[in-house]
């Protein structure tokens, strides 16, 4: 919830943090964001956008909030979900043009043409 507070402080303020379609975080999302209680390392796709809480944020929450009321990262697959162990059956390709980066999905092998480039999507 934080790191989306993060931005939305960021567009109240007119900073432009993300690039990319909203994928990348840059710089300037990491300043806000460690600004206000967070943690923020670098991940090779996705920009500045690993996200933890700092100890003082956590303690914060804690008193806060009490220390079974709310879980400060993602549950990994098939935890509290209901859906013991099972995984999402997502079987979706992923397609993206090596010039313009679009991507596409498909359920199946496709041959496609990227538009804008006249270049094929290949298979991510």
């Amino acid at each position: 919830m934080l790191h989306e507070m993060a931005h939305l402080y960021n567009i109240h303020h007119g900073i432009e943090d993300v690039s990319n379609n909203g994928y990348y975080h840059n710089k300037r999302f990491k300043d806000t964001a460690e600004a206000h209680g967070l943690i923020i390392e670098k991940h090779d796709k996705y920009g500045w956008t690993i996200t933890t809480l700092t100890p003082e944020a956590s303690v914060w929450l804690a008193e806060a909030l009490g220390d079974d009321a709310i879980r400060a990262s993602r549950l990994p697959e098939g935890s509290g979900s209901g859906k013991k162990g099972k995984k999402s059956k997502n079987r979706s390709i992923k397609y993206v043009c090596p010039i313009c980066d679009t991507s596409i999905r498909a359920t199946r092998e496709v041959n496609v043409v990227c538009g804008d480039c006249d270049v094929p999507f290949e298979r991510e």
